[in-house]
């Protein structure tokens, strides 16, 4: 599972080296976002509360202007509900 989490960060993040269509403010936030992400996978530590809300969150703001983005932020979402998170 942890595998293609692995996988779907590295996806996300290849994406914000080559953004194609969002502005610097959203690019920041999901750099952050997959800083987080990565951080709590690294401490092993499966309860962080609001990482999830905040997930759906992006994937709802972006699912209108920005589809393309959204499919990935998904399978990141789906994986940390597979992990407990």
């Amino acid at each position: 599972m942890n595998e293609s989490l692995n996988q779907a960060l590295t996806q996300l993040r290849a994406s914000l080296a080559n953004p194609q269509s969002l502005d610097a403010q959203t690019l920041e936030s999901l750099s952050k976002l997959a800083d987080q992400i990565e951080e709590l996978l690294h401490r092993g530590q499966p309860q962080e509360s609001g990482l999830a809300d905040r997930l759906q969150g992006w994937i709802e703001q972006l699912e209108a202007e920005h589809p393309e983005w959204t499919k990935n932020l998904a399978m990141i979402a789906e994986r940390l509900a597979d992990m407990g998170i």
